[in-house]
């Protein structure tokens, strides 16, 4: 069930509700603001996706490139928008895993909004790119995002 308890087991229980879970994670980059040196740290999606699908670099793993609807408040609910659990003006409550820069989606991701799948391997605490697989099906979201081209 797509419930806030739900999404909090999600995000701080997964060892023991990950079989259960409604919602799939989709690392999203995330930026540590640093006041006290005045500097921002930014977290790259791919690094974060990769510790995860691999294990850190001890396994086998693919990551999936596409897109999801993102809500502009908390919707858990609503199966047709992602959760942006790493913004803090949304998801107020503090997490060890904020910075992981994690959007949440509900149970389903159509396949004509997953771009392509590339699979690494994962050994000895390094990945190597194995493969990549383009989806013909994939359906840009050019027609509902708002972002114009400098000229």
């Amino acid at each position: 069930m797509l419930t806030d308890s739900n999404l909090d087991r999600h995000i701080h229980d997964y060892a023991n509700f990950g079989s259960q879970t409604p919602f799939i994670s989709v690392a999203s980059g995330c930026v540590e603001r640093d006041t006290l040196l005045s500097q921002n740290h930014v977290y790259s999606a791919l690094t974060t996706a990769l510790d995860f699908a691999t294990d850190a670099g001890q396994h086998p793993g693919a990551l999936f490139y596409g897109w999801v609807l993102v809500a502009l408040n908390p919707a858990v609910p609503l199966s047709a928008v992602a959760e942006e659990i790493r913004d803090l003006n949304v998801h107020h409550r503090w997490s060890p895993f904020q910075l992981e820069g994690e959007i949440t989606a509900k149970v389903h991701i159509p396949a004509n909004q997953i771009r392509s799948v590339e699979w690494w391997d994962g050994k000895n605490g390094r990945t190597t790119l194995a493969a990549t697989f383009s989806n013909p099906g994939f359906i840009a979201p050019t027609p509902i995002i708002n972002v114009r081209d400098l000229f």
